[in-house]
């Protein structure tokens, strides 16, 4: 018998504090830009969850949170089928494009709520939600519904951000943000699920006997200081929020102060970033 919904609405929980980000707005508005620029840098921790996940041939996936497919087009050519789900349409259509240019048949991409998720019980052989499942507003309730969904044995992989702090280009980014716009609490909040107790905490209320959590380190390069920032503006999803709120020419003067004092601490030459990430791994 399924739990499923048949058109489930937008969950809403006050089991964590309300993000922007938890909005589909925020994605729909960095969609094109994202696609274009990131999913090389997040399908190399897509291809970690994947190992993590010990995903076998002809094996039914979820990808929850999916946006433009890092992990579901990666998953596809071995797997039986990849449900790939996202509460917005543009990230939606992204990854309709993407498989459609990859001749990519089996990857089902399907507009809905991670906190109600409208698949059969037991349906999947590994679950996976790739920095989306952090944002929901019930992070617990997630979980619940990707442990629902898998068969007994069945693994689910989440992956969160350790604390910027960790991540000096941002720590500075959000520091200089505070400073130019002290009205803003840039990076002052805390990191969602970006500790081991925290993993520990909610898989267990989620149902999952245990969790191991592991470290993953991937590094990313811009040519210059000026072209990491530009993508910064593009694809960070609360700078582009902030972005539309405050209007061109309201932005227009922060954003040519930024550029400034960035290459002032940094230098005006190629960047490398490094972005640590944590991957929880717990089986049904």
């Amino acid at each position: 018998m399924s739990n499923a919904p048949d058109a489930p609405p937008p969950a809403q929980s006050a089991a964590n504090p309300p993000s922007p980000l938890a909005t589909p707005l925020a994605w729909d508005l960095v969609a094109d830009d994202y696609t274009a620029e990131l999913v090389p840098q997040f399908e190399r921790f897509a291809s970690d969850a994947l190992r993590l996940g010990g995903t076998k041939p002809g094996s039914r996936i979820l990808d929850v949170a999916t946006g433009p497919g890092s992990l579901a087009l990666l998953a596809a050519p071995t797997a039986a089928s990849v449900a790939a789900l996202d509460f917005s349409e543009t990230m939606i259509a992204r990854l309709r494009d993407r498989a459609a240019a990859a001749c990519v048949t089996n990857v089902e991409p399907r507009l809905g709520d991670g906190q109600a998720l409208p698949y059969d019980d037991e349906s999947f052989d590994a679950a996976f939600s790739m920095f989306g499942l952090i944002f929901f507003p019930d992070r617990v309730r997630g979980l619940s519904e990707m442990r629902r969904c898998l068969v007994p044995g069945g693994r689910a992989v989440v992956a969160s951000w350790k604390p910027f702090d960790d991540v000096p280009i941002m720590k500075l980014l959000f520091a200089m943000l505070r400073e130019v716009l002290p009205h803003l609490p840039f990076g002052q909040g805390k990191a969602p699920l970006g500790s081991v107790d925290e993993f520990q905490t909610e898989f267990a209320a989620a149902g999952f006997a245990a969790v191991d959590v592991h470290p993953v380190s991937h590094g990313a390069d811009a040519p210059s200081t000026a072209d990491l920032w530009a993508s910064f503006q593009r694809t960070l999803a609360p700078l582009v929020l902030l972005q539309r709120k405050m209007g061109a020419a309201a932005w227009a003067p922060v954003r040519e102060q930024m550029g400034k004092r960035l290459e002032e601490e940094l230098g005006a030459g190629p960047q490398r970033m490094d972005l640590h990430a944590w991957l929880g791994v717990a089986s049904r």
